[in-house]
């Protein structure tokens, strides 16, 4: 890795990316600094270029360094993309780090449901309707009260639409329920109206 690269990354992320041979690609060097400096982004990049870890690296930095509690950064991503390596990549970061993912939609066990709320996992991956959902039930949202950051994957896929607009509104009313603006990071491989999907 080049040096003076992602020099933001505290020692013990740093060394659990280093011994997995990891090496920063150019969208996650060009947004490092503005993600980790707490500023709402829309990354668009290349599916395969590295998105997930380009908004999640720079974020599990700051929950580490800044001792974030509970469930802090939510990952909010369609159902159909799960299938992917999502959970499987970042839970085995996390995990390397000291920090626990959890994954939460309409096939979670209840079993694991409650095992989120007795021990809300720091990274929370989940859909736009379990997002949504997550306001109905007094355990669901005290886990939400400590969310400091969501990172919307494909939202392309949402924005202009039904689940876009619910999805706002989610947002806007989790800021109104905790009294304050959590970071926002929007990923994704194509979007044909960038500014509109940033706004």
């Amino acid at each position: 890795m080049a040096e003076g690269v992602y020099t933001k990354l505290s020692e013990g992320l740093q060394k659990a990316l280093d011994e997995r041979g990891w090496s920063p690609t150019p969208v996650q060097i060009a947004s490092q600094d503005d993600i980790a400096d707490g500023l709402n982004r829309l990354v668009i990049a290349p599916t395969g270029s590295g998105k997930t870890m380009a908004a999640m690296l720079p974020l599990l930095d700051r929950c580490i360094r800044q001792d974030w509690k509970g469930m802090s950064i939510l990952y909010i991503t369609p159902l159909r993309a799960l299938n992917r390596d999502v959970d499987r990549r970042l839970e085995e970061i996390t995990a390397s780090v000291g920090l626990s993912l959890g994954l939460r939609h309409g096939d979670t066990t209840q079993s694991e449901r409650s095992r989120q709320v007795r021990s809300p996992p720091n990274v929370m991956i989940t859909t736009p309707e379990t997002f949504q959902l997550m306001f109905t039930g007094k355990n669901l949202r005290a886990m939400l009260t400590g969310v400091q950051a969501i990172v919307i994957d494909e939202i392309h896929d949402m924005a202009g639409g039904e689940r876009g607009w619910q999805l706002s509104i989610g947002i806007s009313r989790l800021e109104a329920m905790i009294g304050r603006k959590v970071q926002k990071i929007g990923l994704s491989a194509t979007v044909g109206n960038p500014d509109a999907v940033a706004a």
